[in-house]
Formats: structure tokens, sequence, C-alpha cells
């Protein structure tokens, strides 16, 4: 079958897969050689030995993979990555040789090319950008480490805050930088800018059009806070195998601007306002595509260092003599000095560099001397000197450091601005605040009841609906119990299909239409939850023309999962089980073998879409961490099953499983991190941010605060989101000149482990004990939970914690059930390893679930867990935020 993190989107990747193969010495024997172009691949085979080579193709392309009779003139194709009504064939040749294998040779080369510019006739102007177009911005340096990147990344950042939509290209195939940015964001993204070269490489029309078709369907499902990320490659281990360069697509072409001009159709394909292009640092023929092309917005970043400014200045004079911007449409070039120093002496410095660029570009000033280029200075900032991991933590440093600020004159350098405005919402009576606060977030606990029909579109599920727009979901989102699995999921399948829980969600661009079919769900559903399910599933059979099956087949399908894990069984037959037992719950072919691959093509035929959702696992394989086969069963489901549904030509069938972490990590032991990465983008993870926005979109459904939109809301960063929620909790617990701790800093962490993790179930229920506590207080006026409120409130938030993780977690029911059996006398914390007698194996149980906390030799209980625990504090480091900074997280 075709590996996971390959997308056959040309004959390139059709090649990678070959390539693959040879790497784990899985090349056949019979097998001389492959040779693949645009428009065929061609096997070079021993003779007699055509049977088996079919065959092999067969499997080795599953289920891309169609072979022709013997009549025929091919000998079969692959299927492309394609859009809809417009199927892509690789044809396959088979040609038999009594060639033997030459013996080859050690090239110490990666095929980097030499470094040579473009040759540009100065007669001859490109025809300017039609008016739909968005403009290309392209942020090129002389030097590397002059923070290129980073101001690319803060004007994408601030057209984003300016509601622009924003196509971000990582241009730099060498060293690429967006893209480890969005890495964490992006594990798996669906295209890449190699592709889109590859792409454009090979198709006849005269720009590319059918190249950027596909490329920007694909593209829609990476739209992360209003930016389109395009980074340079699907997965890191291509970094040394570009086969298609910028410098090929540009050889030969009727259009030498040929580049420039995809960029600009492909921006406007996706209807972006601005299409934002980081470069190749230095004098490459990575970059020279765009910044020799007069119609480009260039914007040229260089620090004040001798080498970085004298770089800089030959860029200039290169663009002055070849690439000058002198029709009306081109825009003058830009500079940024970066990293410059704050101390007074620089800015004579600073001038005098200035003045440098000035006499450099004075030719292009000739025309009309009104013109005035852009230019930007940035201060130096040690925050942005090691970016952090994760694009929400780049965009609160880029905030912190003022550099979204400081580029904001490149936006009046550019067309078409726009402005935004949210109307005010009125609040009621206070007590009354205070008693729907505690009537409404009793629904909000506990999923299984279903009693809410709204939802709060978290950051995860934005991702999800924002990533499948027009792919039918293939995705495993994973969380701790009461971070919103069933919940999300019980939102998810009222609405019946993917189109209408995308646009709750806010995605409101979604072209896919899918059904959405729960097929196994948690045992302790309410009945008005199995009544949305029952409704669901109902619905779903009807609309794709199918019989309702018996209602006893989802007993028999549970029978046959249980009966199975009595055998040991690998993961290609469990994927078959999965796929046979998805097929007979929708009514297809019922007790049929063969049947989930049947239904599948089915599907295909009748151009239908259905999403799978899965719940309640934890019920079906309640041996999991000691019961190997149960282990292969499900992590078939979570690898092998969304792996053949990735593959299947127009992606018919979706899935969406939810899992607890402990579940994935005791089911996929060897790669459960590479797992739990692909998926990080929907994992119910709480951050501190998230955690805000949950308790502001609470008060915004009950209307208790004056309430913004729901777009405002999503966009308000934490110190935002801090001052809206005053109103709620006041700043602090107590009087705004009180030593009391701040409000949220204290919440949030009494509710966190020392893990940093926090459940959306223990925050709104704080919010419904503090409300219920705080009716009829009359001295506190200017909130609505009142201190003393929020405080007591956390026993009985410790209490109903250390239940349902008892439910959740053997490992720690048996520690607690140890440390609730203690006497009051060493029931206290901080406290030693050999005053509650616990084994250390005990002890880094407790440790890596966050539970406590060391401090040299003895060990802290997080206040979430401290308080339904019984223990009392010892003197010495108490307080619940001294704790946090202990641990890293105040």
């Amino acid at each position: 079958m075709i590996p996971s993190d390959i997308r056959l989107y040309t004959w390139v990747d059709v090649e990678d897969v070959l390539l693959r193969l040879q790497q784990e010495n899985n090349w056949p024997e019979w097998l001389v050689w492959a040779r693949g172009y645009w428009d065929e691949l061609i096997l070079g085979i021993r003779p007699g030995t055509k049977k088996e080579a079919k065959e092999w193709l067969n499997e080795t392309y599953d289920p891309r993979c169609r072979i022709n009779s013997e009549n025929d003139l091919i000998d079969g194709y692959i299927i492309l990555e394609s859009i809809q009504e417009k199927e892509r064939r690789l044809p396959i040749l088979l040609e038999e040789t009594e060639e033997s294998p030459p013996t080859p040779k050690l090239i110490p080369s990666l095929a980097r090319p030499s470094v040579l510019w473009q040759p540009t006739d100065q007669t001859q102007h490109p025809e300017p950008f039609s008016e739909d177009c968005p403009p290309v911005i392209a942020f090129h340096s002389f030097k590397g480490g002059v923070g290129r990147t980073t101001h690319a990344l803060a004007l994408a950042q601030a057209l984003a805050e300016e509601k622009y939509k924003v196509l971000l290209v990582d241009g730099d195939l060498e060293a690429p930088g967006v893209s480890w940015v969005f890495k964490q964001r992006l594990p798996s993204p669906s295209v890449s800018f190699a592709d889109l070269l590859a792409l454009a490489h090979g198709d006849p029309s005269s720009e590319a059009e059918n190249a950027i078709q596909l490329v920007a369907d694909r593209l829609s499902s990476s739209l992360v806070d209003q930016i389109y990320v395009l980074p340079s490659f699907r997965s890191t281990s291509e970094f040394t195998s570009l086969e298609i360069r910028p410098e090929h697509l540009i050889q030969g072409a009727k259009n030498p601007f040929l580049l420039t001009q995809i960029l600009a159709n492909l921006g406007k394909v996706l209807k972006v306002d601005a299409v934002v292009v980081d470069l190749r640092a230095g004098l490459s023929e990575l970059a020279t595509g765009l910044i020799l092309d007069p119609r480009v917005y260039r914007v040229f970043v260089t620090t004040l260092s001798a080498q970085s400014i004298s770089g800089t200045l030959e860029l200039l004079e290169l663009i002055v003599k070849l690439a000058p911007s002198t029709q009306d449409e081109d825009p003058l070039p830009a500079w940024i000095f970066t990293k410059v120093p704050q101390a007074q002496g620089f800015q004579s410095v600073l001038d005098e560099k200035e003045a440098e660029v000035l006499e450099v570009i004075k030719p292009l000033l000739e025309k009309d001397e009104q013109l005035i280029p852009t230019r930007i200075k940035t201060l130096f900032a040690d925050n942005l000197v090691v970016l952090p991991e994760s694009w929400e933590d780049v965009v609160t440093e880029l905030q912190r450091s003022g550099l979204v600020n400081s580029i904001h004159p490149l936006l009046e350098w550019l067309p078409n601005r726009k402005e935004t405005l949210s109307p005010p919402v009125s609040t009621p009576d206070l007590n009354q605040q205070r008693e729907r606060l505690r009537d409404e977030t009793q629904k909000l606990i506990y999923a299984e009841t279903a009693q809410m029909e709204d939802f709060f579109p978290t950051a995860p599920l934005r991702n999800l609906a924002s990533d499948y727009r027009l792919r039918v979901p293939i995705a495993v989102i994973v969380g701790a119990k009461g971070s919103g699995k069933t919940y999300t999921f019980l939102q998810m399948i009222r609405r019946q299909s993917w189109e209408k829980f995308a646009q709750d969600v806010g995605e409101h661009e979604v072209q896919v239409s899918a059904i959405l079919f729960p097929f196994l769900v948690s045992n302790n559903l309410e009945k008005q939850a199995n009544d949305i399910v029952n409704a669901t599933r109902n619905s779903a059979i009807k609309a794709l023309d199918l019989a309702l099956p018996n209602h006893e087949i989802y007993t028999i399908i549970e029978d046959r999962i249980r009966n199975s894990c009595n055998s040991q069984l690998h993961e290609g037959q469990w994927r078959e089980i999965w796929l046979d037992t998805i097929a007979w719950s929708l009514g297809y072919q019922v007790e049929t073998e063969g049947a989930g691959r049947d239904f599948a093509a089915h599907l295909g035929e009748k151009k239908q879409q259905v999403v799978i959702v899965i719940d309640g696992l934890e019920d079906l394989f309640q041996e999991i961490r000691n019961n190997s086969n149960q282990q292969t069963a499900l992590r078939s489901l979570l690898q092998e099953v969304p792996k053949w549904l990735e593959q299947q030509p127009n992606r018919p069938l979706g899935i969406i499983i939810f899992v607890r972490r402990d579940f994935v990590v005791s089911a996929i032991a060897q790669n459960s991190a590479q797992m739990l990465a692909r998926y990080q983008p929907y994992a119910l993870n709480w951050s501190w941010e998230e955690a805000l926005r949950l308790v502001a979109w609470v008060a915004k459904k009950i209307e208790i605060i004056q309430s913004p939109s729901s777009e405002k809301l999503q966009g308000m960063r934490q110190e935002e989101l801090i001052d809206y929620l005053t109103p709620l909790w006041g700043k602090k617990l107590g009087s705004d000149r009180s030593r009391e701790a701040r409000s949220d800093k204290f919440i949030i962490t009494a509710l966190s482990d020392f893990n940093g993790q926090i459940q959306s179930r223990d925050l709104v229920r704080l919010l419904n004990i503090a409300a219920s506590q705080s009716i009829n207080n009359s001295y506190w006026k200017d909130r609505i939970l009142v201190p003393t409120a929020i405080k007591d409130a956390l026993p009985g938030c410790s209490d109903a914690k250390i239940q349902e993780i008892e439910l959740e977690n053997a490992e720690l029911k048996d520690i607690f059930r140890k440390l609730q059996g203690l006497s009051t006398e060493d029931k206290k914390s901080p406290f030693t390893q050999e005053e509650i007698k616990l084994s250390l194996d005990e002890i880094d149980v407790l440790e890596r679930n966050g539970v406590i906390l060391r401090d040299g030799d003895k060990y802290h209980i997080c206040e979430i867990f401290r308080l339904g625990l019984d223990f009392s504090q010892n003197a010495g480091r108490s307080k619940v935020l001294s704790l946090a900074r202990l641990a890293g997280l105040g």
C-alpha cells in the first residue's frame, strides 16, 4: 500500500514510492529499472515476470492502481490526485529486458544549482496583473539570519488582523523557515511549493491552469487564522530531493515571469487579498524569478552590518539595471532595517545607510520626485532570537515585540485595505446573570445529557473545519476524560452533515456536503443523546438510499469486534474487519466479507460522501493496557484504516475518531509520539488563552456580559480576553488595590495540573458552583462571580475531578486509594516519599500525570488534586501561584 506520508500528485511522487522500497531493501528481484516522467511510468522487468509485476504493482499502489488486460496498449495506470470529474492518470508500461543493473557510483552532491541570474530583456516588460489578482509581496535578504522570515510572518499576521486573507508561501527551498513555524499546526500538509513547481512543469496549459486548480483545491484545507500556508515541502525528508526547481519552470517558458504569474493566479483562485512569499537568501536562482519581476512588491531585509548592507545595495543595483519599476502599476522596492539597537548613537548610522540606499535607487525616482519609497526600522527584540515551535506562540511573541505594529507601513503600501466593526450587546440584571450562569453551565458540565444544542468552536475544531473544507475529513481527535470528546461528538453528529458542522464552527467556505454517521458511541449516553444518535443514523442511511438494518446489527458488530480480539490477527486483517463492520452498520451488504471495500467503491460510483464518527472506544477496549489483541485492533483503526481511506480516489469515505490519549499510547507503543504529533492541531488540549476564550463564549452565549461578535471573539488574544472577562470575575480576587492574585491567573492555575493541562469540564464546573454561591451577594456589585465563591468552588471541583480520573486511569485510581487511606497527620503537602509510603514507580506515575511536583526531596500536590484527596498545606511554599512558578507555568 502507498505510504501514508506520500500523495500521488505527479510522477515524482509515484517514483518516491519506489525509492522508499529501495531504501527499505524491498526492491523486487525481477524489477531491473524504473523510469518516471510526467506522462508515463516505465518498468524494466525480467522476461516472463509480467504477471508477477502486475500483482506487485496492484499491491504497492493500492488503492490507486488499475491493471489492464493483456490486449491493451498500456499495462495499466495509476490514479493521481485529481479534482472531481477530472481524473488524472499516469500510464504504466512494462518492458521485458535482459539488461543488468550497472554498479552505482558515489556522487558527493545534493544537486545544488550554480548561482546564475535569470537574463532579462529590459525592453520587454511583463503584462500587468489583472485587477482581480492579489498583489505578490516577496521578502528577500542578501544574508540569512537578518529576520527576513520573521518579518514575512509579521506582515502575514498584520494582514490577517485587518481581516485580509493571505497566501503565505515558503519559497526558501534550501532552508525553509515558514514551514518549520507551521509544522506543529500543519504536521501533514496536503500540498507544497515543490508540488506546485512539479505540477506546473508538467502542465501543458500556457499558464499551468490545471496545476493551479489542483493545488488550490488541496491548499484550501490549510487555512490558519486567515492565512493559507504553502510550505516548501510536505515532509522534511524531501528537502534534498527537489526534482523541479524554479529555474526549470522558467527555462523555455514563453512567459519568463511564469512563476510570479502562477502565484498570483493561485492567490486569485483562493480569493486571497495578498500573496506573501519568503524567498531564499543571497544571489540565488531560487529567488530571481520574483525579485527580478517589477510587478512584485519587493521587500529587502537587512541589518546595519557592513556585509548585509553592501549585499543589499548590490541587489538594488541589479534591480535598477534589470528590473526597474518603470510602469505606473509597478511598486517601488521597500526595505527594512532590522535589529536596530536602541542606543542613541545608532540613529546617525541609520540615517547614513538610508541615504546610501536612496542614492542607489535614485534612477527609479527620477520619473516622479514626489515618490517616497516605503522603509521601516525595527528594533532588536531578544524574544524573537529563538522563535517558539507553534504558530500561536509565534504570534504572541510577534505582538509582544511590537513587530506586527512596526510592519504596518507595508499595509499602506498595498492596495485595497478593509475595515470591520462589531456592535456591542446589552446585558441583564446582576442577580439574573448569576442565576443564568448557574443554570446554563449545569447543562454544559456533562455532555452525555445532550441538553445544549450550541457549542464552543475551540481552536482544534476550527483547525479541523479549516483543514477539511474541500475534502472529507480523516482525523483522530485525542483528548483526556473531561476534555470535551463526547460533547464534541454529539454536537458534530446532531448536525448530520460535515458542511453544517463546519459552518457552525465558523468556517463558511465549505464545499464538502458529506453525511455524518455515528458508527460507535459511548455506553454512558442518556436517552436524549441516544435519540440524537439514532436519528442521525437513520437520516444517513435514508440519504444514501440504503435499507435500514435490524437494530441488533450494532450488537452483532460489537460482538464481532470482541470475538476477533480473542484471535491474534494482524493490522491488515483488522483493517478489513473495521471496513466491513462500518459498511454493515450502514445497512450495506450486512455480514458479508469484503463489504467495506465494495462500500467505498459504491460511494464513489454514486458520487456520495460519508464521514464515519467514532466515540466510546474505552467501552469496547477495557483491557487496552495489557491485552495485545485489543492493542492491535485499536492500532489498526487509528493507523491502517485512515491510511487506506486517504488513498481512495476522490476520497468518498472519511473518518473522525475520538479517543483518549492513554489509549493511543497503549495501542501504539513504538511511534505514539509521531501519531500524536500528526493530529496535534485537532487535539482537545486547552491552552491558557483558549480556556479564557471558552469562558468568554459561555458569557456571550448566556448574554451575562457585553458580547462581541463571534468573529471578534475568535480573534481576541489573551490580554483582550482578560479585559473582556473583568465584569465576570473582576481583575483580582479582591479589590483592584488589594494584594490578591489576578482572577484569571488564579482560576486557570488552580484548575491546571503540573503539566499545564486544564480540562474544560473543570472550568465549566467552577463557573457553575461559583455562580450558585454568588447569588444574593450584595457586597460585590462590580462583578458576577464574587471572590469567596470562586475560592469556595475549588473543593467541589477537586472532588469531582478525583472521581472522574479514577474512572479513566486505573494506575492513578490505585494510588489515589492509597493516599486517601492515609491518616490525617500524614496527609500534608509537601511530603517525602517515605512519609506517604509510595514506591518510586508510583511516584513516577504521579509526576507523569502532573499530580505532584518535586522540590528537592519533597513533593507538592497541585490544587485541583490536593483538595479532593483532603491533603492540608504544610508550612513553606504553598500558594497556588508560587507552585505554578516552581513548575515553570507561572
